[in-house]
């Protein structure tokens, strides 16, 4: 695995990069317009083309040499801090270029996942899938907290422009670290459009979902996956909400300082051991505790109780994002993984903002003149959403459990994956 550490690490370093620039950018926005409007906004243009442009990422991953995909979608990151950068430095920033780079960023990010996940396999063995897919889960985890962390204090001593510099520098770091990796990894031949003798664009986009389709156990996770987000995202959304409604900001940044560094110990753990062995069941039981653990912020919002939930919850994450990787790369053959992954990812993605959208109305709607009724008292209405999320997410699982090719898929369908394609 000491290649796949080598790009790993790189990666890592990337990661907490681009977590400082995240929120350098967004407290600058926020800051210079004082509107939330405008800060939703700059999520959005950061999520949005991604989302967009992941089906064919996909398709292109399949096709181009994953290697090179990597190394222009990391170089082609670098566009929107090193653009911020030039037009904060001359004086002309102004809100739209933010968007506008930001969404150009997203869109070769959206091309690096895919191609990363895809590489995975061609690095590792069988065995270590596990824990390889548990390292890339503590570099997200870790990028996160420490991009966090280093962001708010680095801020205040060398401000915006000073953040994006030291995204750059990461960024280079990667670059460095791929570019040096280059002699090890297998040189891909680009592979023909589509399987068939005539396709056209479209037929290649489709190839994945059809893949998906025509095997039930995974249309069945994917599908699971999909409703998990969709119910669990209505509570997660709300956290700070929740937090806030009776505690400090300070507390809210406990909780959420804790919530990160439960995926990161868990991460850590999976990433020093193969990960589960049964990964569906794996995956269904943290879906479980999920809902149990939702169920409790919702009925008791000390600090404590709030933080000890979310650290149970994204610690849980870094056990199912493991093993939903491991599994589709163990059933998903190397030439289809782009397109596969991407039609994965994006599905995923799709259930989120549709989560957003719904949980204040029902937090508002129907939670509140419950919680009055129930003299819930402040914070109430929300407190109802986790209420209602628990059961819901109870169902999912047991709606996935009584699906027999769903719960028998890692038995039922063979390993699509080759040796590696290097020994290291």
């Amino acid at each position: 695995m000491r290649v796949f550490n080598l790009i790993w690490a790189g990666q890592g370093v990337s990661l907490i990069g681009s977590a400082m620039t995240t929120f350098g950018i967004g407290v600058w926005v926020f800051l210079d317009t004082g509107s939330p409007t405008y800060f939703a906004t700059l999520v959005l243009a950061a999520s949005l083309p991604a989302l967009l442009v992941l089906p064919v990422a996909g398709a292109l991953v399949d096709r181009w040499d994953r290697r090179r995909v990597m190394l222009l979608s990391d170089t082609g990151a670098a566009l929107a801090p090193a653009g911020v950068v030039l037009l904060h430095t001359t004086g002309a920033l102004q809100l739209w270029h933010v968007y506008v780079l930001v969404g150009i960023g997203a869109v070769f990010k959206a091309f690096q996942w895919p191609a990363f996940s895809a590489l995975v396999p061609q690095l590792v063995d069988k065995d270590n899938l596990g824990k390889a897919n548990g390292r890339v889960s503590l570099i997200e985890a870790a990028g996160q907290v420490f991009g966090a962390l280093l962001g708010g204090g680095l801020y205040a001593l060398i401000g915006l422009r000073g953040l994006l510099v030291v995204d750059l520098l990461t960024l280079a770091a990667a670059l460095g670290t791929l570019l040096y990796s280059f002699r090890w990894l297998p040189v891909e031949p680009p592979r023909p459009r589509g399987d068939g003798p005539a396709t056209t664009h479209r037929d290649e986009l489709l190839e994945g979902w059809r893949f998906i389709r025509e095997r039930p156990g995974l249309l069945g996770i994917l599908l699971f996956f999909a409703a998990n987000n969709l119910v669990m995202e209505m509570a997660i959304v709300l956290v700070g909400p929740l937090v806030l409604s009776t505690h400090t900001p300070a507390d809210l940044g406990l909780v959420n300082a804790i919530g990160w560094t439960g995926m990161t110990v868990v991460s850590l753990a999976i990433s020093m051991t193969r990960g589960p062995r049964r990964l569906i069941r794996a995956i269904l039981t943290v879906a479980t505790c999920h809902a149990v653990l939702v169920l409790a912020m919702g009925i008791e919002q000390s600090v404590w109780m709030l933080a000890a939930g979310m650290f149970g919850i994204l610690g849980g994450y870094a056990v199912t994002n493991a093993a939903s990787a491991t599994l589709w790369q163990l059933k998903t053959p190397q030439d289809k993984q782009g397109r596969v992954f991407a039609i994965r990812r994006m599905v995923a993605w799709s259930a989120e903002p549709i989560a957003y959208g719904l949980a204040g109305p029902i937090a508002q709607l129907v939670g509140t003149p419950l919680a009055q009724r129930l003299d819930l008292g402040q914070g109430g209405g929300i407190a109802v959403v986790f209420l209602l999320v628990g059961p819901a997410l109870l169902l999912v699982v047991a709606l996935t459990w009584l699906r027999p090719r769903v719960r028998h898929a890692e038995r039922e369908l063979p390993d699509a994956i080759a040796p590696p394609a290097l020994k290291v």
